[in-house]
């Protein structure tokens, strides 16, 4: 959900209400954000969407001019949602800590209620560049009231972890539909209040840290094979899987079509082998670093650094396209690779709960998909990545969401 954010507050960009403000037409944007969140955008026909309100998809572009049109209201109509509570958060009179209990407890009530009202932290991308820049400065502007509505209940923070803390609080609620397998709808509120509140108190580190993470340097493999996977990753992740055409990666890897073809007939294929290789690679990482950790908080530290420097890093990449192009798979690959990530996800569980036996293994599964989420999300904005001590900060905010009350040890 983490977006390069503005500073300044800026006029808004195309409209969002829905075409012709008709009921219907809010019914059709709803249908197809729900559609769009389940499937995928260019998954999704506009006869299914049709469908999804008893209508034909002739019957829909009386309503929008086409599926696009759809996304762009949908999205944009999202973030106006989330800007309006937190202009209240930051504008209202008050008590401080009371405008951020509500705060809070409207983006519960959104992500509970309505999930895909964060459908932007996956579809924004197939925005065009006017609206991209659109969505960017509107978001700045929700990342400012934000930090503003942080700032009056911690004035000791600067403006850099006003920032920090913000994003991660905007980031944690974009998870909701990872996370609420197992829960009902009051758990699931409970849970997110809690993480939320745990950020908002967070106590990041103080005094001279250490630089942020390392400028990425990619070196082109030798290999053909890994020429290709290479290059398909740094496309799929700047312009998602659908947007890259198969000779845009055989020039990017430096190969003919033909000889791309050869071990991989696919573009799906590709995918595949980027994610499944991702995932196998953080599973060895993990479990190597794991060897010398012989307590629980050595293995909760463990496991929030390694996987803070790889998304940090080069393969970072590979997490972001497994949460915004995994859908493109086929289902039985998706199951897999789900299968996958839940191995990687138990030895999160298992720490937690040596840390806090209280915590049932559903409510430790959807904190560690939350943290793990926010990581990764906090990693697309270089400024974050570029802080420095960004590292100990992580330490500092996984702590305080999965350990609250607890002292940073």
């Amino acid at each position: 959900m983490t977006v390069p954010p503005a500073r300044s507050v800026p006029e808004h960009g195309p409209s969002r209400a829905p075409a012709r403000g008709s009921q219907r037409g809010a019914q059709i944007m709803r249908a197809a954000a729900n559609l769009f969140q389940s499937a995928g955008y260019q998954n999704v026909s506009i006869e299914e969407i049709g469908a999804a309100v008893g209508l034909t998809g002739p019957a829909v572009y009386r309503h929008f001019k086409g599926k696009h049109d759809i996304l762009v209201q949908a999205l944009m109509g999202q973030v106006d949602v989330v800007e309006e509570i937190a202009r209240r958060a930051a504008q209202d009179g008050g008590d401080p800590g009371q405008r951020m209990g509500t705060y809070l407890a409207e983006l519960v009530e959104l992500g509970v209620h309505r999930d895909e009202a964060m459908l932007w932290r996956r579809e924004r991308r197939h925005l065009e560049a006017a609206e991209q820049e659109a969505f960017r400065k509107q978001f700045g502007t929700v990342l400012m009231y934000t930090e503003t509505a942080l700032a009056a209940v911690r004035p000791e923070l600067n403006p850099g972890q006003l920032e920090l803390l913000s994003l991660a609080l905007l980031s944690l609620f974009g998870y909701t539909r990872d996370i609420r397998a197992g829960l009902d709808d009051a758990r699931l509120a409970a849970l997110q209040d809690a993480m939320g509140w745990a950020i908002v108190r967070c106590a990041l580190p103080a005094g001279q840290q250490e630089g942020g993470a390392a400028p990425i340097v990619e070196r082109r493999p030798a290999g053909r094979r890994e020429r290709v996977i290479a290059a398909a990753a740094e496309l799929f992740d700047a312009r998602g899987f659908y947007d890259v055409r198969v000779d845009d990666i055989a020039r990017a890897a430096g190969i003919s079509v033909t000889t791309l073809y050869q071990p991989f007939p696919t573009k799906t294929q590709i995918l595949h082998a980027i994610l499944e290789r991702g995932l196998e690679g953080l599973m060895y990482v993990t479990a190597e670093a794991l060897v010398p950790a012989s307590t629980p908080d050595e293995v909760l530290d463990v496991l929030i650094r390694s996987y803070a420097e790889q998304v940090l890093g080069l393969h970072g990449r590979t997490m972001r396209i497994l949460a915004t192009d995994a859908h493109y798979l086929s289902a039985d690959v998706q199951r897999a690779l789900s299968d996958l990530q839940d191995e990687y996800i138990a030895e999160w569980i298992a720490a937690i709960r040596a840390l806090r036996p209280d915590l049932g293994q559903i409510d430790a599964r959807a904190a560690a998909l939350s943290v793990v989420g926010v990581i990764t999300d906090l990693s697309q904005t270089a400024r974050i990545r570029s802080r420095p001590g960004i590292h100990g900060e992580l330490r500092a905010l996984v702590r305080a969401i999965l350990l609250p009350g607890h002292a940073a040890h």
